[in-house]
C-alpha cells in the first residue's frame, strides 16, 4: 500500500543532491541515501539499512527503511541515464499484475543523476531455487500469469520501454538496438557476426550466415504485433517473490521489458527448463504450457533462431568459451547456424 500520510511524489531534478560525490565505484553511503529519501518523501526514514537481494541483477543500490509507518525499499540506480523500467510497471498494474506499489520516483535525485525511486516492501522471497530442489510456485498460476502480461499490446515501435517509450535512445545491451521498425531488426545480427567472428567463436561462413539471418527469416514473422515482455529471468531469477506457499505474490525489476514477440520470452522459459543442461531446475513446462496456452515448438526455425539469439546477444556475453558452457554454447551456435545454411 502507498503510505497515506506519503502519498506519491513525482519529484523535479535536485541539484544539490546531483553535485554530491561518493557513488560510482566508491559505492553510496547511508547518509546519501538519508538524503535522498527525505528529498523524495519529506520525511526522515528510520531504521535505514542497506539491502542487497541474495538473488537478482546489481544494478542499483538499495536501501530498507520505514516512514509513515510502512515499510518501504528506496531503489538509486548505479549508472546516471539509465531507466526503472516505469513504463512497464505503469501497464502492467493497471491491468492488475501482482507489483510493489511506486511510492514516489524521481529521474535523476541521485548523487550523479542517476533515476531513483521508492517501492512498497513486499514480503515476500525470490523466485530461485537450486537443482534437485522443487518448484517454489505454481506452474500454472506463472503459464496464467505471464499470458496476462503478454495481453497487453504495445503501438510504437520494437524494442526496450524505458520509463518513456517515446524517448528510447541506448541500450543496455552492445548487440540489441533501443528501438526498430521490425522486431528482427532488434537483433544487430551484423554486429553480432563481427563481434563473435573477431573473437574466433564463428567462421566466415558463420559470420555471413548470422548477419544475413534477419533477411532470411523475415517471412516467419509475418504481421507480428508487439506485446509487453518482461525479460528479466522473471521466471527463477530475483524477479519475482513468492509467498510462504507458493504465492505469486509480485513481479519486480522492469529495466530491461521490452516491446517485442512473446515467444523471445517463451524461449526463455524453454532454455532455462529444457534446453540447458547445467544446474537443471524442476519445472513442470506441461503444467505451463498449458496454463500460458502455447502450443509454440521451440524445434521450429522461429525456436531455433531464438535459441541463436539467446545464446549470441545475452549467454556468450557472460560465459568463458573456455568453461563447459562457454564450449556447449559455441557449439550449439555453430549447429543452429549450419542448420539455417
Amino acid at each position: 500500500m502507498v503510505p497515506s500520510t506519503l502519498g506519491h511524489r513525482d519529484l523535479a531534478p535536485n541539484q544539490d543532491l546531483g553535485s554530491r560525490e561518493g557513488i560510482g565505484s566508491i559505492g553510496m553511503d547511508d547518509e546519501q541515501a538519508r538524503d535522498i529519501i527525505e528529498h523524495l518523501l519529506g520525511t526522515l526514514p528510520v531504521g535505514i539499512a542497506r539491502y542487497r537481494p541474495s538473488v537478482g541483477g546489481d544494478d542499483s543500490y538499495g536501501y530498507r527503511f520505514s516512514a509513515g509507518g510502512e515499510r518501504l525499499l528506496l531503489k538509486v540506480k548505479k549508472t546516471p541515464a539509465t531507466p526503472v523500467g516505469l513504463y512497464f510497471y505503469q501497464r502492467v498494474k493497471a491491468a492488475g499484475v501482482p507489483v510493489p506499489e511506486l511510492v514516489a520516483f524521481a529521474p535523476d535525485a541521485g548523487p550523479q543523476g542517476q533515476a531513483c525511486a521508492i517501492w512498497s516492501w513486499i514480503e515476500g522471497r525470490p523466485a530461485a531455487w537450486g537443482p534437485g530442489q522443487p518448484c517454489p510456485y505454481d506452474e500454472a498460476a506463472f503459464g496464467e500469469l505471464l499470458r496476462q502480461i503478454h495481453a497487453l499490446r504495445f503501438d510504437g515501435q520494437f524494442g526496450l520501454l524505458g520509463d518513456d517509450p517515446a524517448h528510447r535512445t541506448s541500450s543496455s545491451h552492445p548487440d540489441l538496438r533501443a528501438t526498430s521498425d521490425s522486431w528482427l531488426g532488434f537483433f544487430d545480427c551484423e554486429a553480432a557476426a563481427r563481434r563473435y567472428l573477431d573473437r574466433g567463436y564463428l567462421d566466415c561462413r558463420e559470420a555471413v550466415t548470422l548477419a544475413s539471418l534477419p533477411e532470411r527469416l523475415q517471412g516467419a514473422f509475418p504481421d507480428l504485433g508487439a506485446r509487453l515482455l518482461h525479460m528479466g529471468d522473471i521466471m527463477h531469477h530475483g524477479n519475482m517473490l513468492v509467498g510462504p506457499h507458493g504465492e505469486i505474490m509480485a513481479v519486480v525489476d522492469y529495466v530491461e521489458s521490452t516491446a517485442g514477440d512473446p515467444r523471445w520470452e517463451l524461449a526463455w522459459v524453454d532454455y532455462y527448463f529444457s534446453i540447458y543442461p547445467f544446474d537443471r531446475r524442476s519445472f513442470d513446462m506441461d503444467r505451463f504450457r498449458a496454463a500460458y496456452g502455447t502450443d509454440h515448438d521451440p524445434d521450429d526455425e522461429v525456436g531455433r533462431f531464438y535459441l541463436l539469439a539467446i545464446l549470441l546477444f545475452e549467454k556468450l556475453l557472460f560465459f568463458s568459451p573456455q568453461s563447459a558452457r562457454g564450449r556447449w554454447a559455441i557449439h550449439c551456435v555453430k549447429r543452429l547456424l549450419r542448420e539455417v545454411q
